[in-house]
């Protein structure tokens, strides 16, 4: 007569390593995560608010990398085809706990009386080499008075 455990061995077996194999995937996605940079923007959100004769307006802000890495670009977007929003510079070589700062500009693209109002805009944060984005966002609020 054999014992149960022994007529089960075979799939006790399989099922332990399966479960190593698991522990082992998710601890490595786990370390990896972990290691992922994160942006710190000075002030987020950020405002900015110009007279719709002027056509421009400009906002400074800064923000810092944790940890630090390098070979980064920002982009910038509005949420409308009446006004253009542009960061500059849009590169930096690295990004560490040294603010890195950067002037924000929203321009009007439609004549003044059609470009007052209330718009919405994002910068994001990008690794090229990596393929992907560096949270956090920044949001920007543009006000055409």
């Amino acid at each position: 007569m054999s014992s149960p455990i022994r007529r089960y061995l075979p799939h006790l077996l399989v099922g332990l390593s399966i479960s190593l194999i698991m522990v082992g995937a998710y601890a490595a996605v786990g370390f990896a995560v972990s290691s992922t940079p994160k942006a710190t923007w000075a002030v987020n959100p950020v405002t900015i608010t110009f007279p719709a004769t002027a056509g421009m307006g400009t906002k400074g802000d800064s923000f810092t990398c944790s940890p630090n890495t390098s070979g980064i670009t920002l982009t910038a977007k509005a949420s409308t085809s009446k006004v253009s929003l542009s960061v500059a510079p849009s590169s930096f070589a690295s990004c560490g706990s040294t603010p890195d700062t950067v002037t924000l500009t929203a321009s009007c693209l439609v004549p003044a009386a059609q470009c007052k109002g209330t718009y919405s805009g994002l910068v994001q944060i990008r690794q090229p080499a990596n393929y992907r984005n560096i949270p956090a966002n920044l949001g920007v609020t543009i006000v055409v008075t």
